[in-house]
């Protein structure tokens, strides 16, 4: 008598599996992995439960200090990023880091509590940082529980090594060599791509989108991606409305506010130039644009991939971003444009040059990763 009184949907509930994806406030891109991967699973996959939740939420003073040093170093003592990116991938200093179990003990007690409650069927990690702290105590707890991580770069880090993780999902064959170059067994390694939100698979009106957002007119259109107020921005949006061929300029501050107002008092309100503050449509900007201007962080990149759209990549960040520009230029999908002059030209080479194949129509990763754990 008692399963009559639920449902099919509420008997599914309580028989799926339960994976929890970890990620952190640490980069912007950790983040979009691990939703995509939640919303493909609540799309697709009736018999999975996913539980995305921050670093924070686990370990309150461990995800603040590594957001705190992100923030502090990418936004404003980039070098210093760059230097501990690259002092790190060497393995014996990222081996001799794994081996100071000290620094593990100080956070076993409350993160081995929060997994008794969550009692995961799989963990992925959208973010290696956490990955040496947590898989000792899901090992411990859940010796058969299969662990996982998501590498959101197109580069291999000596980080990412960590002995008790049983999958890695990689954006290219260059990550996998990577990994397997810095002791990670080749076999652990999947080619999968990285996960993006299912926004940006399936087929779209491109003219549709264009009436919706306002664009009205047959110029082709550059979306300006920035979240930080760099001397750069000011200067390359005046110069690509002042190009020879006239284009809409969308330019979207990522909430920054004292960019916003900079960039509204210096650019002059004009029919084919609209700036944004904030939007949760950034994928519709995206799937009307004709080029990309923003920095090369791995989800976006992978992003514009998938449209099928030519980015031009500003202010990488010294480590991981430098790496995801030179993969980008080497396969002719984009270019590195560090100045105004530069970026404007880089947008007038865009506009003649062949479309980059679309890749929305190949099996989403999400749905290679979440494979692994059925």
């Amino acid at each position: 008598m008692l399963w009559r009184e639920y449902s099919p949907q509420s008997i599914l509930f309580f028989m799926a599996k339960k994976i929890l994806v970890i990620s952190m406030k640490a980069g912007w891109g950790h983040i979009k992995a691990a939703e995509a991967l939640e919303e493909y699973a609540a799309n697709n996959l009736p018999d999975f439960k996913i539980n995305h939740v921050d670093l924070c939420e686990i370990e309150p003073l461990l995800g603040k200090f590594f957001e705190i040093f992100y923030d502090i170093s990418n936004d404003r003592l980039p070098m210093v990023w760059g230097a501990v990116y690259d002092t790190f991938d060497k393995e014996p200093v990222s081996l001799a880091f794994r081996k100071i179990n000290g620094f593990q003990r100080l956070f076993k007690r409350r993160i081995g509590r929060y997994l008794k409650r969550q009692a995961p069927d799989g963990v992925i990690f959208t973010n290696v940082c956490p990955a040496p702290m947590i898989a000792p105590s899901c090992r411990q707890l859940f010796p058969d529980m299969p662990l996982a991580v998501v590498v959101t770069d197109y580069h291999g880090h000596s980080y990412y090594n960590v002995p008790l993780i049983d999958k890695y999902f990689v954006a290219i064959p260059e990550v996998k060599n990577d990994l397997a170059r810095v002791g990670v067994d080749s076999g652990k390694i999947d080619v999968t791509g990285i996960p993006v939100s299912q926004k940006f698979y399936g087929r779209y009106d491109r003219e549709r989108l264009k009436r919706k957002l306002g664009l009205n007119n047959g110029l082709k259109t550059i979306l300006f991606v920035s979240r930080l107020s760099k001397d750069f921005v000011v200067p390359a949006a005046q110069g690509i409305l002042e190009m020879d061929e006239k284009v809409n300029l969308v330019m979207v501050c990522a909430g920054n506010n004292d960019l916003y107002r900079k960039v509204r008092e210096n650019v002059p309100a004009q029919e084919n130039f609209k700036l944004v503050n904030w939007t949760n449509r950034l994928d519709e900007y995206m799937k009307v644009s004709d080029a990309v201007i923003s920095k090369p962080g791995g989800l976006i990149i992978s992003e514009c991939l998938a449209l099928g759209k030519r980015i031009i990549m500003t202010d990488p960040i010294p480590g991981q971003e430098e790496r995801n520009a030179e993969f980008m230029a080497k396969c002719g999908y984009g270019e590195l444009a560090l100045g105004a002059d530069d970026i404007v030209e880089a947008v007038g080479q865009a506009l003649v040059m062949p479309k980059v194949e679309s890749a929305a129509d190949r099996p989403n990763a999400c749905a290679k990763i979440l494979e692994f754990f059925k």
